[in-house]
């Protein structure tokens, strides 16, 4: 059974349950949730059990409350909006790799790689490049290899079925 919480709240139940109900994103709607639920005097142990979060994460949303109430809340989110690190390539540089890339200059990856460390001075990793070229639309497009020796006229007639 989980203890009572000392929370000083500023806002009443119905404002956290009207502000939880008008809420479009998701991640603050099931925050918006869980403070409605402890307000009304739901424990964290239920108020987890009820939204299916691990108690320690309803236990952080409290904490997050108790230090800067409903705004700090909902602040906080998951994901690269306005986070994670940097571009390695600056935008200039990306302008100009998408169109080296579509314009066929490189059959491989490890050529990307070589050129933007040769030209630029960044090292990627093969994984790291391969998703850049996927993110920015880019396909590396190159026939597929054709042996010396083969007979294109048999090749076509087979194709037509003769």
């Amino acid at each position: 059974m989980g203890r009572h919480i000392e929370i000083k709240w500023q806002e009443s139940e119905a404002e956290l349950k009207k502000r939880f109900q008008k809420e479009k994103h998701p991640e603050r709607r099931t925050r918006l949730q869980a403070l409605w639920l402890m307000r009304r005097g739901e424990t964290m142990v239920t108020v987890s059990q009820m939204l299916g979060k691990h108690y320690r994460t309803v236990q952080r949303w409290a904490t997050w409350y108790r230090a800067g109430g409903l705004t700090e809340v909902l602040q906080r989110t998951t994901g690269r909006a306005g986070g994670g690190h940097n571009a390695y390539l600056t935008q200039p540089q990306q302008k100009t790799l998408v169109a080296r890339v579509s314009q066929g200059k490189f059959k491989t990856i490890h050529q990307i790689m070589e050129w933007v460390y040769q030209r630029w001075g960044v090292r990627y990793k093969y994984k790291g490049m391969y998703d850049w070229v996927k993110r920015h639309q880019g396909g590396l497009k190159v026939p597929r290899p054709h042996a010396a020796k083969a007979d294109d006229e048999a090749q076509a007639a087979w194709k037509k079925g003769g």
